[in-house]
């Protein structure tokens, strides 16, 4: 008997096993449609309609004009996946996630679903096995510009997007490392690279006798002097033009590096890291933000961020032990890694 029972008993279990992993492989499969899908209505702003009252597909798509078919095919989509609530009689409620796609609430993630499932994003990772052939990035070719930054200028409210997008991942960064981190003692503040300088208002906050320079190119200038006005800080933030491939302002206490090294490969950001540890008055402290790959292998949002470096820029996530080679071949010593509140981890480094 058991010599009939054990082999359909293991059959059954091996059938049962295929259909799991079968299952699992098609919601990967799946995975591509659903940014797709969250990012569309994102970027169609429906989710603002329905915060504003409007909650039947019919009276969205009449406002956005859209189609209210396809609109209430995707909301049905959208409610599986948790972005709203099917309330019955055709009208959708806001759920928790669908809430953080709205434009103007805090910590809104809309603009960055719109930015990574837009164009300048979505084509370059069609040629995803072209990168894993060459080693090479493909944004450029793919886009058909000289390089991603060059597709934005051409497209600018795709690149107004990206740059919300980011800020909105530096909000997030923000809310974690307050939590976690406390800025050492410093007089002067240099952030370099710091875009519309949310890291650097932060960090003055928590040293109020602190003065601050953000270095950034002409152009992110532009748009940072009114967000460091509105914070306040106009008198304490001097805006520096610049490219911190050639140098960064020297004298400072203490320098930021937030989400800046990751874009580069080893050889650039030992160049930033290099002109950084030139300018750093006796005793400051640069400190670090960024994605770390685990060492161990656990799950980590750095492991596919990493990839994304891959397909669209020269740069890389990196482990602790990678950053640590890095500091050291410019004359740094890593001293200090905070795990913060979110998938981002401050590391400080000073002088050998």
């Amino acid at each position: 008997m058991n010599a009939f029972v054990e082999p359909v008993r293991a059959k059954a279990e091996h059938e049962a096993g295929s259909a799991e992993a079968s299952k699992a492989l098609f919601q990967l499969m799946m995975g591509a449609w659903a940014s797709q899908i969250t990012g569309t209505l994102a970027r169609l702003r429906v989710f603002d309609e329905i915060a504003q009252g409007h909650t039947s597909a019919a009276a969205i798509a009449g406002r956005l004009h859209l189609d209210a078919v396809a609109l209430g095919r995707a909301l049905r989509a959208g409610a599986m996946l948790g972005l709203v609530r099917d309330t019955g009689a055709g009208g959708f409620a806001l759920t928790a996630q669908g809430a953080l796609l709205c434009s103007d609430v805090p910590g809104s993630m809309r603009a960055l679903l719109d930015a990574e499932t837009a164009k300048g994003h979505w084509l370059p990772w069609g040629h995803l096995d072209d990168c894993i052939r060459t080693g090479q990035t493909v944004a450029a070719a793919s886009l058909g510009v000289a390089d991603v930054w060059d597709y934005y200028k051409e497209n600018p409210a795709e690149g107004k997007t990206f740059s919300e997008g980011m800020s909105g991942i530096s909000a997030m960064a923000i809310a974690g490392i307050a939590s976690t981190w406390e800025p050492p003692p410093a007089r002067s503040v240099v952030d370099v690279g710091g875009a519309h300088g949310a890291f650097l208002s932060w960090v003055l906050e928590c040293l109020p006798y602190a003065t601050g320079v953000l270095l950034d190119l002409p152009h992110v200038l532009d748009s940072a002097k009114p967000a460091i006005a509105a914070a306040g800080l106009a008198g304490r933030v001097k805006c520096v033009a610049g490219d911190f491939f050639e140098s960064v302002p020297a004298g400072g206490d203490l320098y930021l590096l937030k989400h800046i090294l990751h874009d580069w490969d080893d050889g650039r950001a030992r160049t930033i890291l290099s002109n950084v540890a030139t300018a750093m008055a006796p005793g400051a402290t640069v400190a670090v933000v960024e994605l770390l790959i685990p060492e161990d292998g656990s799950p980590s949002p750095s492991v596919l961020m990493d990839i994304n470096m891959l397909v669209m820029l020269p740069g890389k996530e990196r482990t602790v032990f990678e950053m640590e080679q890095l500091f050291a071949s410019v004359g740094l010593a890593l001293f200090r890694v905070v795990q913060t509140h979110s998938p981002f981890s401050v590391l400080e480094a000073r002088k050998v």
